[in-house]
């Protein structure tokens, strides 16, 4: 079958939708993973060595990431963190990279690091300010920060923390008195409370008080982030924050390989990301952090792609496995995205789990002896707690030492 592309597998109803009609796509999307930021970091209970930096940088950049951050910890980064990113400086990379500042003082390292971009973090909703604060402060103080980075002759992103918490008047304000100083300004969705519909609203708003470039930060409260990236890359904002495998404080960021899947299915754009690099940088990222990658997970999680183990979807899936448009009953074509296709092997194993996976390994058997083995291997993994799913390899020895296999082989 010939390969497709990630946009044929997009629903069509949604190009029938309003804000498809009426969307305003930027003829370049870019992902800033946060991953090495502090964003990831922010994970509790998770801390970077030196060396897991340096790998996961290199894994990221290799995968064609836009750009990544690879300094924070704000607003007071460790020898190690500034060590960490003057390594990464000195590798080359093709992804632009960025520290995440609060502070004059960062800002002065990210510039003696040889970073030549930075995004400086305010927070901008009033209910938030202290005693001590009022809005005249922060956007004084926000101006000496600005005017700072500029100085050095850096790159500068303005972040305003909780933009979507914030309240219209002051978001416009800030807007109009800082839009001279920065170079892009990122909306802060700091504890996940928007939707994509808010999104679509907030960016209207922001792009008729500015025209620089827009980013979106978007946490996963309430399971919003990737959505809220679509809806922010189909509402103009081309530049969208995440981290790998969804890292991040309370319930973490968009999860990059997630973000990435989900613009290139959905809003018809390609990134130039290699979602193999992606798949590895998923793993390593699990491996490093101690975390587990749900089997479910979207696009790297082992069982993403599984064909269900009710007899009825998987005689439809080996029947069309047959005809030759197995990918025609899979949620996307699992090469596409880096991964593969699984049929599934686990306690409901039935005939047809017993044809597909040992037929497409060179072994012809009847539909009598699959019946026969299918119920030996149920038996089997009875015994086993909880979720269990049988490698192929699990499968072929498995039948090689039954008796099916020596009455077959007859």
């Amino acid at each position: 079958m010939e390969m497709i592309d990630l946009k044929s597998h997009d629903s069509p109803y949604n190009q029938k939708a309003r804000q498809y009609q009426n969307r305003r796509l930027q003829s370049k999307i870019e992902i800033y993973d946060l991953t090495l930021e502090a964003d990831g970091e922010e994970m509790a209970g998770l801390r970077f060595k030196h060396t897991e930096r340096i790998e996961i940088a290199k894994i990221l950049d290799e995968a064609g990431i836009h750009r990544m951050a690879i300094i924070g910890n704000s607003p007071k980064p460790t020898r190690g963190d500034i060590k960490s990113a003057e390594k990464i400086v000195e590798l080359g990379l093709r992804a632009r990279t960025s520290g995440f500042v609060k502070t004059k003082e960062e800002i002065t390292i990210c510039n003696q690091i040889g970073i030549k971009d930075v995004s400086i973090l305010v927070g901008v909703n009033e209910s938030t300010f202290t005693k001590d604060s009022s809005k005249r402060n922060v956007l004084d103080n926000s101006k000496n920060l600005l005017n700072h980075a500029k100085e050095l002759g850096l790159h500068v992103t303005f972040m305003g923390m909780d933009s979507t918490r914030a309240s219209t008047r002051f978001l416009k304000q800030v807007i109009k008195e800082l839009d001279p100083l920065f170079d892009e300004y990122a909306i802060g969705d700091s504890l996940g409370r928007i939707t994509p519909y808010g999104i679509e609203y907030l960016a209207n708003l922001f792009t008729s008080w500015t025209s620089k470039p827009l980013q979106l930060h978007p946490h996963n409260t309430t399971s919003m982030a990737v959505a809220n990236c679509l809806s922010a890359a189909l509402s103009g904002i081309p530049i969208l924050h995440s981290t790998i495998n969804g890292l991040g404080e309370f319930s973490g960021l968009a999860a990059t390989e997630e973000c990435v899947a989900a613009i290139e299915v959905h809003a018809g754009v390609p990134l130039g990301i290699n979602f193999n690099k992606l798949q590895e940088a998923s793993m390593l990222v699990s491996s490093i952090a101690g975390i587990n990658i749900p089997p479910g997970k979207p696009i790297t999680g082992s069982a993403a792609f599984a064909i269900p183990e009710t007899e009825e979807i998987q005689q439809f899936m080996y029947e069309l496995y047959l005809e030759g448009c197995f990918n025609d009953g899979m949620p996307l074509t699992p090469e596409l995205v880096g991964s593969k296709a699984i049929f599934s092997i686990g306690k409901k194993c039935n005939p047809y789990t017993i044809l597909f996976n040992l037929n497409k390994k060179g072994y012809q058997i009847e539909f009598e002896i699959a019946v026969k083995l299918a119920a030996d291997i149920r038996r089997h993994l009875s015994k086993k707690k909880g979720y269990y799913l049988m490698e192929t390899h699990e499968l072929i020895e498995f039948y090689k030492n039954s008796v099916h296999f020596r009455d077959n082989s007859q």
